[in-house]
């Protein structure tokens, strides 16, 4: 297994809720790809030093996220991929995937995507409701959410993903339905719908502050969380993680691997790698990075993770989804003191349904994910 993510930190302006780090210089566009370019022939046996997982997820995996990717030309794209490839091995990645801004789409650029490998596309589109674009500051109009989609049909892509959120400020339920069919009319195999957080640091977080910011009550985005997952059971759209709904055979297999503790590299400004044994955080920001990269100095932060740690972040992550976590691979990689610490708190919540034990398979049931934080808590090392 290789998973391989490409952070792309620039973005024309900045969404109400995002807390990212992102840039508008377009100057930094250039230098920002050649010192990633760099990081990764520096750091070309990753893998080979990477903890093997005791259970293997099938596909090599290519992600190019942001930030916006779509603002880079096709061909900065292709030589980043070309050079992830050369150094990792993963030639070509079994899923490739880039993130889209709908209105970066035309018929060239999704052509020129698909010339170069890439074979799974992810629309940011949040809204079909124009007003709520705006409100967002997001760039794209509702006409061009259609259209992109449409577009990237038409260039012969069939594993498209696109984003939602819901509990946006005014949004009822029937506003979040009409949002829900008009993806569901596009005939899509993969949605992820998020909950709107509002970060402190964020346009929406001072509007909260200065109570300017109509949002829907706790029980309202409860309500069309519940919608959400009714109306894609009814398209057969399959549940297998709390924010990710497809078809048999569309699993963002990427973001699979991360949930099963696979490790991983990420690649740029703000990027985070995984290898089992530590957690590496590069630097967020591009002027330093590049600094650092170019000056051949450390460009990241080295997290060692205490068996505790990595205790926590299989439960947390293998809890969120529909496979849950496996007893016997907690026996196995685990010490005494956390498994007795795990089986003693998970009685309670079989009692009261909050979790189903099917064999070896321990997981949440979807009727309960909605509230799967407030019991996870109870499992986690404190």
């Amino acid at each position: 297994m290789i998973g391989i993510y490409l952070h792309i930190p620039f973005c024309k302006t900045k969404c109400s809720y995002c807390d990212f780090y992102s840039t508008a210089s377009q100057a930094l566009v250039q230098p920002t790809v050649l010192a990633m370019q760099e990081e990764m022939s520096r750091r070309k046996n990753y893998f080979a030093l990477a903890k093997k997982v005791s259970f293997d997820w099938p596909k090599s995996t290519l992600y190019v996220g942001g930030g916006t990717p779509s603002l880079l030309p096709a061909e900065m794209l292709a030589a980043l991929s070309q050079t992830a490839q050369a150094a990792f091995g993963a030639a070509p990645p079994e899923e490739f995937t880039v993130e889209l801004n709908p209105d970066d789409a035309t018929p060239a650029y999704m052509q020129q995507l698909r010339g170069m490998g890439v074979n799974r596309i992810s629309i940011g589109i949040q809204s079909f409701f124009d007003d709520d674009l705006r409100r967002l500051r997001r760039r794209h109009s509702a006409q061009q959410a259609v259209r992109s989609v449409q577009l990237a049909q038409e260039a012969g892509f069939g594993n498209i993903s696109v984003d939602l959120i819901y509990g946006l400020p005014q949004m009822d339920a029937e506003r979040w339905r009409r949002n829900l069919n008009a993806a569901f009319s596009l005939g899509v195999p993969h949605l992820s719908a998020y909950a709107l957080t509002i970060e402190p640091r964020t346009p929406f977080g001072a509007l909260r502050r200065k109570n300017r910011l109509p949002t829907p009550s706790d029980d309202e985005v409860a309500m069309q969380y519940d919608l959400l997952c009714l109306l894609c059971a009814e398209q057969g759209l399959e549940h297998y993680e709390i924010s990710s709904f497809a078809r048999s055979g569309f699993f963002s297999q990427h973001n699979a691997a991360y949930w099963q503790q696979q490790p991983y590299i990420g690649i740029g400004p703000a990027a985070h790698s995984y290898s089992g044994r530590q957690r590496q955080c590069n630097v967020a920001s591009c002027e330093l990075y590049i600094k650092k990269v170019s000056a051949g100095e450390d460009f990241f932060e080295t997290e060692n993770l205490s068996s505790e740690c990595c205790y926590n972040e299989y439960v947390l992550t293998g809890l969120r989804t529909a496979w849950g976590v496996s007893k016997s691979y907690l026996q196995k990689t685990f010490d005494k003191k956390l498994t007795a610490y795990f089986f003693a708190a998970l009685d309670k919540h079989i009692e009261n349904k909050n979790i189903t034990v099917d064999g070896d398979r321990i997981a949440i049931p979807e009727n309960r994910w909605f509230v799967a934080d407030s019991i996870i808590v109870d499992l986690i090392w404190a």
